[in-house]
C-alpha cells in the first residue's frame, strides 16, 4: 500500500522582551519544530504566579504533546483527530495548572492565557484559551486566526458598544476563560489549509495593545527575516511605551511537498 504524505518546509523565530515597565517576565513561548508545533503563554497573578502558570502550562504541554506523538503514528491520523488530541491536551494541562494553584497559598488564583499552532500535512490547527492571538499573513493581507475570550469581545458580540467605551478601561484587559483559573476550560481549535508563503504570528497582548494590524501586516508583509519581523514588531512595541511583557513568534511556510511511501 502506498500512502502519501505531504511535507512541510518551515522557518521560525521567537523572542519574548521585559518590555519597559514590568520587573518579570510573565510571557513564555516553547516549541518543537522537529514536530512543527509552537506554544505562547501570557500569565497572570501576583506573586510571580503568573510566570509560574505560563512557565508551566508550556512545559507541560510541550512533553504531553510530545510523548502522544511518539506514541501514535501522527502521519496516519487525520486533521480532525489531531484537533481532539491537542483539544484534549489544553483540557489536561488547564487541569494541572488547576491542582498545582491549590498547592501554595501565592499560586492561588494564577493562570494563563494559550495560544497553539501545529502544522498536520497541508493543515495549520490553532488552539487558544484567553486573548492572545495568532494571525495569518496571506498574499498581503493580514488574518486574526483566534477569537479574543475576553469582555470586551464579549460585549461588542451582544451589541453593548456603548457600555464598553463607558467603562473601557475596567474591562480592557478582562479575559472570560484562562488555563488554571477553574477546574474545566473548554479550549478552542480550529484548522485551516496551509499555502506556501504564509506566515503566522502567535503573540501576546503586550504587542497587540500597541501595535496597530496595519502596522503588524507591514513589518510581516516586509521583505524581512522572520528574525528581523519578529524584532521589528517587538521594536515598535516598545516605541509605544511597552508597558507589558512583548513576544512575538513568527512562523514562514517555504515550501509544501507531496511524497508517496509504503
Amino acid at each position: 500500500m502506498v500512502l502519501r504524505q505531504m511535507l512541510i518546509q518551515l522557518a521560525s523565530y521567537g523572542l519574548s522582551d521585559l518590555g519597559l515597565v514590568r520587573k518579570n517576565n510573565e510571557d513564555v513561548w516553547g516549541s518543537l519544530p522537529q514536530y512543527h508545533l509552537w506554544i505562547l503563554a501570557d500569565g497572570m497573578g501576583g506573586h510571580q504566579a503568573g510566570e509560574v502558570a505560563a512557565r508551566e502550562t508550556s512545559l507541560f504541554l510541550l512533553t504531553y504533546i510530545r510523548q502522544a506523538f511518539e506514541k501514535e503514528k501522527i502521519e496516519l491520523m487525520t486533521v480532525e483527530e489531531v484537533k481532539e488530541l491537542i483539544r484534549l491536551a489544553i483540557i489536561e494541562v488547564n487541569h494541572f495548572v488547576y491542582q498545582l494553584s491549590h498547592t501554595h497559598e501565592l499560586l492561588r488564583g494564577m493562570g494563563t492565557t494559550l495560544v497553539l499552532v501545529y502544522f498536520h500535512e497541508d493543515s495549520c490547527i490553532v488552539g487558544h484559551v484567553g486573548d492572545s492571538r495568532v494571525y495569518r499573513q496571506r498574499a498581503g493581507k493580514l488574518e486574526q486566526l483566534t477569537t479574543d475570550h475576553s469582555l470586551v469581545k464579549q460585549l461588542l458580540e451582544q451589541g453593548k458598544k456603548s457600555l464598553w467605551h463607558a467603562e473601557e478601561a475596567s474591562v480592557k484587559n478582562v479575559i472570560t476563560r484562562a488555563i488554571g483559573t477553574e477546574p474545566f476550560v473548554e479550549p478552542s481549535v480550529e484548522s485551516a489549509k496551509v499555502m506556501e508563503d504564509d506566515l503566522y504570528l502567535l503573540c501576546s497582548d503586550g504587542l497587540t495593545d500597541l501595535v496597530a494590524s496595519d502596522e503588524i501586516s507591514r513589518i510581516l508583509e516586509a521583505n524581512l527575516t522572520v528574525e528581523e519581523k519578529v524584532r521589528s514588531l517587538i521594536s515598535s512595541a516598545k516605541r509605544k511605551g511597552g508597558h507589558d511583557n512583548i513576544t512575538a513568534v513568527c512562523i514562514e511556510v517555504q515550501q509544501i511537498d507531496d511524497k508517496d511511501f509504503n
